[in-house]
């Protein structure tokens, strides 16, 4: 090979070699993430626990896979109990069809709901609704899905307050997953109702009708969607008003159950500590 030969050669691998440097690069930093619960940078994979969190972090996330109610999602004592009915919904079940859900409303999963809820933390609600788009793909793989998406309203005057609409934030990742709107104009919260977390069970249950639900929900089949579900009572409420309206059926999906049995941390005196 000639002297000038030689030197082109050399040339186009220093182009090529910095050229596809420059790119691995960009790939690379484009693929790079921050972990939803730590922050830290990671390469996701897999799975989207695997996506959202860091390795150091996923185990915190565990999916409740047993143990629970399957038409309230009622949590038991023992995690790896089967998914048997529970007493409450032995007797009367609730109104939707199917209630799916990620996990129980402790640890590192409830410090993300508040985050995303309080702290105006929109990559938290980002990383929770990327989380139940796997469920409901998992789920809808195999079962009638719904037509539209609903998030469970908030009152004007508490929206104003917050300053965001975490459920609605919550609803774009499942949206894009299913392939179907999400439509907030087909329940609006009427009446303010007193903080969940000042009451009980009971008097949850005796709350009166806050929602009002349009026309237009007749004959769709309907996906609610909340963040968190202590008792059931305000998920009841709004499902009972959809399918009066005329909806065909309701399912819910919430990012985590409330349990019985959880170990309060040291911030669940909180005054928001269950919605």
């Amino acid at each position: 090979m000639s002297g000038e030969g030689g030197a082109g050669l050399l040339s186009s691998l220093w182009s090529f070699g910095r050229n596809g440097f420059s790119f691995l690069r960009r790939f690379c930093v484009l693929e790079e993430r921050r972990c939803a619960c730590c922050r830290e940078p990671f390469f996701p994979e897999g799975k989207a626990v695997s996506r959202i969190f860091c390795p150091d972090c996923q185990p915190c996330f565990p999916r409740r896979e047993a143990g629970f109610c399957p038409y309230c999602g009622e949590p038991f004592a023992v995690a790896a109990a089967p998914v048997v009915p529970c007493g409450e919904c032995l007797q009367k079940l609730p109104p939707w069809n199917d209630f799916l859900f990620y996990g129980i409303y402790e640890g590192e999963l409830r410090e993300l709901i508040l985050r995303g809820k309080f702290g105006g933390g929109l990559d938290a609600l980002h990383a929770l609704g990327l989380l139940l788009a796997e469920i409901c793909t998992d789920h809808y793989s195999a079962a009638l899905p719904p037509q539209v998406i609903v998030p469970l309203p908030l009152h004007p005057v508490r929206l104003r307050k917050r300053g965001l609409d975490q459920c609605l934030e919550m609803a774009r990742p499942v949206s894009e997953s299913l392939g179907i709107p999400v439509r907030t104009d087909l329940l609006r919260r009427v009446s303010a109702s007193v903080p969940q977390s000042t009451l009980d069970r009971e008097n949850r249950r005796k709350l009166r009708q806050p929602f009002a639900a349009s026309p237009e929900a007749a004959a769709l089949r309907i996906l609610l969607l909340d963040d968190v579900c202590t008792t059931g009572a305000t998920l009841a409420r709004a499902a009972e008003c959809l399918l009066a309206a005329g909806a065909a059926s309701v399912d819910v999906l919430v990012a985590a159950r409330a349990s019985r049995h959880s170990v309060p941390s040291g911030s669940e005196a909180a005054p928001h500590a269950l919605p």
